[in-house]
């Protein structure tokens, strides 16, 4: 999988049918209804990674229902470190208090950095076995958000519009191959496995503000939770630097989920 702009381009085409709206206001839009953009600057929690099916034979298993000489089950520890987030959406105000959106978001440049716990020759494990991939996720959800002021008589609290919500939807998750580095091997150096996607159930949970600019545009500031799943490689041909031809290997998975800061803007009709 190789990173290109052709991911960006089509947000960027997703916010213009979003935002047309404001672009011609003379369109039979209800005041109820509203769009927003956001981009967001997100963190992975743990992502560690380990097989689909431990006792799997036929492909064999890449690490096995074993312990690693520190004690912890053989496997690839890590995250995707901080990585970028584009999202759009098109809602609407049902009460003063309830609001729902229908949101597509887009997370890219997530590079995985870990570190794998193989028994080395002799039964002692190497504290040096690096772990790197790249991924990215589409995701589309269905979020409903409590708006506090709709319970206040002035509506407003200055300009500050206080919510929190939760969603629910589909991630798209792909992972390019992983390399798997063994340097203090003599013979063994590299393994690469397969890359893979998935498709999965995912939730989301925020608290956040829109600060009023004008009577129809807000800025909307969140800080949110994504559980998007699991990413996984599949299962197929794992190269080995010494073993050219490869060997067959079967799929292994890790969670996906992030947290982190999004700003963005939301425009009512």
């Amino acid at each position: 999988m190789k990173f290109n702009d052709c991911h960006v381009k089509c947000f960027c085409l997703w916010m213009i049918v979003l935002l047309f709206p404001m672009l011609y206001p003379g369109l039979a839009w209800s005041k109820d209804w509203y769009v927003r953009g956001s981009v967001g600057y997100e963190k992975s929690r743990p992502a560690d990674f380990s097989d689909t099916n431990c006792s799997s034979t036929h492909p064999p298993a890449l690490f096995g229902c074993v312990n690693g000489a520190d004690g912890k089950p053989i496997g690839a520890y890590g995250d995707f470190g901080h990585f970028p987030m584009l999202e759009a959406a098109v809602g609407r105000q049902f009460l003063p208090w309830l609001r729902a959106d229908l949101a597509l978001a887009y997370r890219f440049r997530m590079d995985y950095q870990g570190n794998a716990n193989f028994l080395a020759p002799k039964m002692n494990p190497s504290p040096n076995q690096p772990v790197s991939a790249s991924a990215d996720s589409f995701s589309g959800m269905i979020n409903l958000f409590i708006d506090f002021n709709g319970f206040l008589a002035e509506k407003r609290i200055w300009r500050f519009q206080p919510y929190a919500g939760g969603g629910i939807g589909v991630a798209y998750n792909r992972l390019d191959r992983m390399t798997y580095l063994f340097p203090d091997n003599t013979t063994h150096k590299i393994s690469v496995t397969p890359s893979g996607n998935r498709k999965d159930i995912a939730y989301m949970l925020a608290v956040g503000t829109g600060i009023l600019l004008t009577n129809h545009l807000s800025l909307d500031i969140a800080y949110r939770y994504f559980d998007l799943g699991r990413v996984e490689t599949a299962s197929g041909n794992m190269f080995m630097n010494h073993v050219p031809a490869g060997i067959a290997i079967d799929s292994t998975e890790a969670p996906l989920r992030t947290h982190g800061l999004s700003i963005g803007m939301r425009y009512q009709f």
